[in-house]
C-alpha cells in the first residue's frame, strides 16, 4: 500500500484551518496517516493527531480563546518593557499549560516529528515522538519570535523558536519514510495578499514580516520539491536514476497541497467566530482539492 505522510505548517490561530481539512481527508476520503510532521501550530495539532485523540483536538479548538493561548496586551507598558529589555510582546504560559496537560508522549500511536530553530546557531532540529524533550520541542516550535519569548530545550539547544523560520512546511522531515503520498496542509495562500491598512505598531510590522518570509520559504520549498519530482519522473522514462549529494536515489512522491485561496486573518485572533469560520474554510478547501 505504501505510507502516507501528513505535513502541517505554522500559522497561529489559522491552525483551525488544519482541523477542518484534516478531518475531511481522514473521515470523508479515508486517509490514514503513517507519519506526521509539524511546525508551529502544526506541531501542536500534529502531536494530538499522532495520539489519535481526534475528538479531544476538536474540543480544544472549540473552546480555545486568546487568554488560553497568551498573556499580555499591546499598550504603553508593553513598549516600556521592550525598552527595558523584555524578549517578547506577550507571554505564552497558557499555551504551555495546554501542551503539558494534553500531550502524553506514551500515547503516541503515529510516528511524529516536530521542527524548531535555534536563534543562536540558526540550526533546524527535528525531534521525534520518543524524544524525552518532545513536550519542550512542541512548545518551542510554537514560539513566534518577538510575540513570545525564546526557550531552551537542552544545553545544546538554547533560545529555540518556531521551526517555520527554516521550514514553513516541513516536507523534508518525512521523506526518509519513503511515503507514497505527502499531504501538506498549509494555513496561508501561496502568495501573500497586499495589505491596504496602515501599520499601527511594531507588532503589526513584525507579524507582516513573518508572513512574507514564511510565504517565501514555503513557496521556495514547494518549487524545489516539484522541480525534483518532475526531474525524477522524466529520468525514469529514459531509464535513469537521479541521486542526491549523499548518493541516495531520489524518489517520486505524490504531493497533495491543501491551502486557502485567500488570507485567513490574524494569527492571534482566537475568537470563537474566527475559529469556526476558519475551520469550515479548511473543510471546504479539502473537499475542493480531494473531491
Amino acid at each position: 500500500m505504501g505510507k502516507v505522510a501528513l505535513v502541517l505548517s505554522g500559522g497561529g490561530a489559522k491552525g483551525a484551518f488544519q482541523i477542518g481539512a484534516e478531518k475531511y481527508a481522514r473521515e470523508e476520503k479515508g486517509y490514514k496517516w503513517d507519519v506526521i510532521a509539524g511546525v508551529s501550530v502544526g506541531a501542536l495539532n500534529g502531536a494530538i493527531l499522532a495520539m489519535e485523540e481526534y475528538r479531544r483536538l476538536e474540543a480544544i479548538w472549540k473552546t480555545i480563546c486568546d487568554n488560553q493561548v497568551y498573556t499580555g496586551k499591546l499598550n504603553l507598558w508593553t513598549y516600556i518593557r521592550l525598552f527595558l529589555g523584555a524578549k517578547s510582546v506577550y507571554g505564552n504560559e497558557p499555551l504551555a499549560r495546554i501542551i503539558e496537560r494534553e500531550i502524553k508522549p506514551e500515547e503516541f500511536k503515529i510516528d511524529f516529528r516536530v521542527g524548531t530553530v535555534s536563534l543562536r546557531t540558526g540550526r533546524y532540529t527535528v525531534y521525534h515522538h520518543d524524544s524525552p524533550d518532545i513536550k519542550k520541542a512542541i512548545l518551542a516550535s510554537t514560539v513566534i519570535p518577538i510575540i513570545w519569548p525564546p526557550m531552551s530545550i537542552s544545553d545544546e539547544c538554547q533560545d529555540m523558536v518556531d521551526g517555520s523560520l527554516r521550514r514553513f512546511s516541513p516536507i523534508g522531515d518525512v521523506l526518509d519514510m519513503d511515503p507514497k503520498e505527502v499531504v501538506i496542509i498549509n494555513c496561508r495562500p501561496r502568495h501573500p495578499a497586499p495589505v491596504v491598512h496602515e501599520f499601527e505598531s511594531v507588532l503589526d510590522i513584525g507579524v507582516r514580516t513573518i508572513a512574507i518570509t514564511s510565504n517565501e520559504i514555503f513557496s521556495s520549498d514547494i518549487r524545489e520539491f516539484i522541480h525534483i519530482n518532475r526531474n525524477v519522473k522524466e529520468a525514469e522514462k529514459v531509464g535513469l536514476t537521479l541521486h542526491n549529494i549523499k548518493g541516495k536515489p531520489y524518489k517520486w512522491f505524490k504531493c497533495t497541497i491543501i491551502e486557502p485561496r485567500e488570507p485567513l486573518g490574524s494569527m492571534l485572533d482566537f475568537s470563537r467566530e474566527n475559529m469556526e469560520r476558519t475551520k469550515e474554510k479548511g473543510r471546504e478547501r479539502a473537499r475542493e482539492v480531494l473531491g
